[in-house]
C-alpha cells in the first residue's frame, strides 16, 4: 500500500533543495509569459520520436545533464532563488495539480510553501475525480475543499491558470 507523507515546516527547512525551484522550470513553461523559450523550433515532420527536454531561461540560471542517454535541462532548485518566483510566476495566480500520485503531493505542498514563504499569493489547489480516495489525504496535507485548494479535476483545471 502506498503511503503519503506531508512535510512538516521543521523538515522542510531543513532540505537543501526545493523541489518548487526545480518545478520552476516545468511549471514556467508553461506560463503565459516569455519566461522560458524553445531552445530550437520542432521540426514539421519529427524524425525520431526522442522528448527534447531542453529550455531556455531568462530567470533561472540552467545546466545541461545527461540521465540515462538523455540531456536534460535543469534548473538546481535552492532557497536563494526564492526572491526570483515573483518574477517567475508572473502572472499566475492559481495553480492547479491534478491527481494525487507519487509527485504531486510534494509538488503542490513545496510549491505552497514555497509562495507562502516569499509573500505570494498564488493559490495551489488540487485536483481530484470525483469521490476519490485521495481527498482525505489530500486534506490532511492542509488542503481543502472549503478554502478553494481542493476540488473535482475538471473544475481545478478549468479554473488554474497553470496546471500541472
Amino acid at each position: 500500500s502506498l503511503q503519503f507523507f506531508c512535510l512538516s515546516k521543521i523538515q522542510a527547512n531543513t532540505m537543501k533543495f526545493s523541489v518548487a525551484a526545480l518545478l520552476i522550470a516545468s511549471a514556467s513553461a508553461f506560463a503565459p509569459s516569455s519566461t522560458f523559450m524553445p531552445r530550437t523550433a520542432a521540426p514539421a515532420i519529427a524524425k525520431s520520436s526522442a522528448l527534447s527536454m531542453a529550455f531556455e531561461s531568462t530567470i533561472f540560471k540552467t545546466e545541461e545533464v545527461t540521465f540515462a542517454d538523455t540531456k536534460e535541462t535543469i534548473v538546481k532548485g535552492g532557497r536563494d532563488l526564492f526572491p526570483l518566483l515573483p518574477k517567475a510566476f508572473e502572472g499566475i495566480e492559481k495553480i492547479g495539480v491534478i491527481g494525487w500520485g507519487s509527485q504531486a503531493p510534494a509538488q503542490a505542498q513545496n510549491l505552497r510553501d514555497s509562495f507562502t514563504e516569499v509573500g505570494m499569493d498564488i493559490k495551489v489547489t488540487i485536483g481530484l475525480r470525483s469521490g476519490s480516495s485521495s481527498f482525505e489525504e489530500a486534506k490532511g496535507c492542509g488542503f481543502s475543499e472549503e478554502d478553494g485548494t481542493l476540488g473535482e479535476m475538471f473544475d481545478v483545471i478549468k479554473e488554474s491558470d497553470l496546471v500541472m
